[in-house]
């Protein structure tokens, strides 16, 4: 038996043998060999210079020589990290920053770290761990922890890129009464919309605007709200 390995950017790989074995139901006179090729439909067997017998185990129809006799299906190679971003089942975490206003002298930074599910494509549930900090007309510079549950939809994907709208609501507690003479216990309802960008094969730089609201929701007699539009930018990693 001989055999041939060759490969080559364009046409993959071939494996071919030769052999004097005898195959039941085919006929031994002459050379034989057989080829081992990808194809469209996956893997492909070919076998040249046998001719089949009428004796063919029974089959009513015989192959003729050098047929396709074999097609195996493979499957493609399954993404380095896992699932494609934003897809059915995928997982991915992030962590984004930055700042806001109420174009009245007041303003706020916002930093936090959440994690994202997707039970459909494109469209994710998560939860989001936050860190605040925030000065208004009336209110000294104070600070504050909470979370808040978001809803993600990727209204448009590319393979590397995306644009979204999420929204949600979430609780944080301040050091200090936001605003002044309301309650340190405050709801952040909020909304907005951004662009994903890939950086590389699992993390992509996220980037965004949202409307972001503050208020004790009628728990405290007095309550009154404030109104931030916060720009943001983060990175998102797929798991």
């Amino acid at each position: 038996m001989g055999v041939r390995g060759a490969c080559g950017s364009g046409a993959g790989w071939v494996i071919t043998a030769s052999s004097l074995l005898v195959v039941p139901g085919v006929a031994d006179a002459g050379a034989r060999s057989f080829e081992l090729a990808p194809g469209p439909g996956g893997l492909t067997l070919k076998l040249h210079g046998f001719e089949p017998s009428s004796s063919s185990l029974g089959q009513a129809d015989a192959s003729p020589a050098g047929a396709d006799l074999v097609g195996v299906p493979t499957s493609p190679a399954a993404p380095r990290g896992g699932l494609p971003y934003a897809t059915q089942g995928s997982v991915a975490w992030w962590f984004e920053t930055g700042p806001g206003t109420n174009f009245d002298g007041g303003w706020l930074v916002l930093g936090g770290v959440g994690v994202e599910w997707y039970p459909v494509d494109g469209f994710a549930v998560g939860f989001r761990v936050d860190g605040v900090g925030i000065e208004l007309e009336d209110t000294p510079t104070t600070g504050g922890g909470g979370g808040a549950l978001l809803l993600r939809w990727h209204v448009h994907r590319a393979e590397d890129w995306s644009i979204y709208l999420d929204g949600g609501c979430g609780l944080v507690y301040f050091a200090d009464d936001v605003p002044s003479g309301a309650s340190r216990l405050d709801f952040s309802p909020q909304v907005g919309g951004g662009i994903t960008c890939a950086l590389g094969p699992e993390v992509r730089l996220m980037a965004g605007l949202r409307w972001y609201h503050l208020s004790n929701a009628q728990t405290n007699s007095s309550n009154p709200g404030v109104d931030m539009l916060q720009g943001y930018l983060g990175i998102t990693f797929g798991f």
